[in-house]
């Protein structure tokens, strides 16, 4: 029996929204309201590229003449902006290759090539690349060499009040694009899921049309894309689609190729079970992705799953607890599985949102 029914998106333009999210055009309805109200969805969820993708590939629907343009300019800015991504991280992997520096790409466009196949079809915001912690002094210069700079200094060894940093932001200047710097996966022990050292040694290569990228490994993306949507409070449906990408797989990347155990064994391991099932049970309820029978049998042995399941549909039409400090606490409280990480989760959020976590001051970089 299923964990939560699809009631986040029970009007017409709702359920064309879900069908175009399955994968499932068919079922487009000759209603124009419906059609825009579909439209709205996709760019409310950040699903906009892949809306567009079946408004293209359907025109006998009779789509909305303006709803048909926005299409084709989403796609089309979805399409350019990756590709300019992809040259920009190729110019990074030169330089990192060179030195002889160690990295991943994380999420962005390479995941897009890798797992949803067509560049067009999802927006990347900007390039996230992972490397280890003693490589980020020689990181920094090498970007600084390449253009891409900062206005404040890099300092992962900074811990205010005891709590890790885990990224720095830099700018491309031409084109002016976002580059995240990445020394670990999480900020906070809470919400690690995946080892980054182990990462490194499990990492494979996405092999694209404009090169070959070193990346998380299929299982490893998975558990990273469940904390990555639970760390954000399941506030948008487009974390949802990434996770779904990931068990439908592209290029031999998916589901028949998961290692479930090794999947299962991990979010165990690390008290995480429930922030992983929790994005599973909704990608079987609401994409009707179907899932190995094991992994089905121990979500109906958590009977917290579907009130939380229920909880984040709320969140998918805008009435969940995703907009309210107090009451995503008290949903993250209920996910998390150890009084330890409960702690640590409530004291870095309050802690982020009164600002005190903010490093030393920002001096102009050299």
């Amino acid at each position: 029996m299923p964990a939560t029914a699809p009631t986040c998106f029970d009007s017409p333009g709702g359920r064309l929204f879900l069908a175009i999210c399955r994968n499932a055009a068919w079922d487009i309805p000759n209603d124009a309201a419906a059609m825009m109200e579909a439209w709205r969805l996709s760019g409310d969820h950040g699903l906009e590229p892949l809306a567009a993708g079946v408004v293209l590939a359907h025109p006998e629907a009779e789509w909305p003449a303006r709803l048909q343009n926005e299409a084709r300019k989403a796609r089309d800015f979805a399409l350019f902006r990756n590709v300019q991504l992809l040259a920009l991280l190729a110019e990074i992997q030169g330089a990192l290759d060179g030195a002889g520096i160690p990295w991943l790409a994380l999420k962005g466009p390479v995941f897009t090539g890798q797992y949803v196949g067509d560049l067009g079809l999802r927006t990347s915001s900007d390039l996230d690349v992972l490397v280890r912690p003693e490589d980020v002094p020689q990181v920094d210069r090498l970007f600084r060499g390449l253009q891409i700079a900062s206005n404040s200094p890099v300092r992962p060894e900074d811990r205010p009040l005891g709590i890790r940093g885990h990224e720095h932001k830099y700018y491309s200047q031409s084109p002016r694009y976002l580059v995240e710097l990445h020394w670990d996966l999480v900020w906070r022990s809470c919400y690690e899921i995946v080892d980054p050292d182990a990462a490194f040694r499990r990492a494979g290569l996405a092999r694209l049309d404009g090169g070959a990228f070193p990346v998380l490994s299929p299982e490893d993306t998975l558990l990273y894309a469940a904390m990555h949507a639970f760390e954000h409070r399941w506030d948008r449906f487009h974390q949802l689609k990434t996770m779904d990408w990931i068990l439908t797989g592209q290029r031999g990347w998916g589901k028949e190729s998961l290692d479930w155990d090794f999947i299962l064994g991990t979010a165990a391991g690390t008290g995480k079970s429930r922030v992983l099932l929790l994005g599973l049970v909704l990608a079987r309820d609401l994409l009707h992705r179907e899932l190995p029978a094991e992994v089905n049998a121990r979500i109906d042995a958590d009977p917290a799953l579907a009130t939380l399941a229920r909880v984040i549909c709320r969140n998918f039409a805008g009435t969940g607890p995703a907009g309210s400090l107090l009451r995503s606490l008290l949903f993250k409280w209920r996910v998390l599985e150890t009084m330890r990480d409960r702690s640590n989760m409530v004291f870095s959020t309050v802690a982020a949102r009164l600002g005190l976590l903010r490093l030393r001051p920002a001096v102009p970089a050299p």
